[in-house]
């Protein structure tokens, strides 16, 4: 079997490593927080003692960590992932462009690099519906290739740094539209709105895809996480550093990212992004 390693046991490297077990792959797994593995009994997973380990002899070695400074604390080191050798690291977590090169200048000269974040969260990653943003060399594509095949759509978008650009973008795009659902749902409370007839009609507009993902979560009050507000948050701050490298300005993710550390501060980081709706219906009218 094609040996693969997945490092980071968040909300999508367990999806992730389960959906690879499932389709045939030997998986080797490694985590900071041992415990997470714990979730992973019975599908025949191994789990590793280091990132080096698990990577050692793997096709591929999949890292899906929280930001830039954990990407480069499990692929570097004497214990990292890139001691392991593996034949290409996909790099999946969302960072940006300039810190994919960063990360790739300081491999080793054998170890291909492939810039690969996603989008789509944890139901796309257990479905194995992710579209998979890739960007590096024919080599590293052909070596990751057949394993995040398994896991979705693979998008090739050009040369290594390229696949983070663009998901930095499709970032900035989509957050304004998170923060005006919850300031439109904030003023249909005020206005005695039926939630039901407003939800029904705002899915038939242009937010109608993000509507219907999220209209569970808000109709329930319960904001369990697909996707974490603090990463939203933190992927928002990517994105603007990004235009700011480039010498552009992201007025509307700016705010985006304001409101969501607004939250992230009032103690709902762990939750759902949409759990800004619920924030800004309970928050007090100034």
């Amino acid at each position: 079997m094609t040996a693969v390693a997945v490092c980071g046991l968040g909300l999508m490297g367990l999806p992730v490593a389960t959906r690879l077990a499932a389709s045939g792959f030997s998986v080797s797994v490694w985590d900071r927080t041992p415990a997470r593995a714990a979730a992973l009994a019975g599908t025949g997973v191994t789990v590793a003692p280091s990132p080096a380990a698990a990577a050692a002899g793997a096709r591929a070695a999949l890292v899906l960590v929280s930001d830039f400074d954990a990407v480069r604390a499990v692929v570097g080191g004497p214990e990292g992932v890139a001691a392991g050798r593996p034949q290409v690291i996909a790099q999946m977590s969302t960072i940006a462009p300039h810190e994919t090169l960063a990360l790739a200048a300081d491999l080793p000269a054998d170890v291909r690099l492939l810039d690969a974040p996603v989008t789509g969260s944890v139901p796309q990653a257990s479905a194995g519906d992710l579209r998979i943003l890739t960007g590096g060399d024919d080599a590293a594509h052909a070596a990751a290739g057949p394993v995040l095949e398994a896991l979705g759509t693979v998008v090739r978008c050009g040369p290594l740094g390229a696949a983070s650009a663009l998901k930095c973008v499709l970032n900035t795009c989509v957050a304004p539209m998170v923060a005006l659902l919850a300031e439109g749902l904030a003023l249909a409370d005020r206005l005695d709105l039926d939630q039901g007839l407003l939800l029904d009609e705002l899915e038939r507009t242009r937010v109608g895809p993000l509507v219907t993902r999220k209209r569970a979560m808000i109709e329930s009050g319960e904001f369990p996480a697909d996707s974490r507000l603090k990463l939203f948050a933190k992927d928002m701050g990517v994105a603007e550093a990004t235009a700011a490298a480039c010498g552009a300005q992201l007025r509307l993710a700016h705010q985006a990212r304001l409101l969501a550390e607004e939250a992230v501060a009032a103690g709902l980081g762990e939750l759902d992004y949409s759990v800004l709706a619920g924030y800004l219906r309970d928050r007090p009218a100034p």
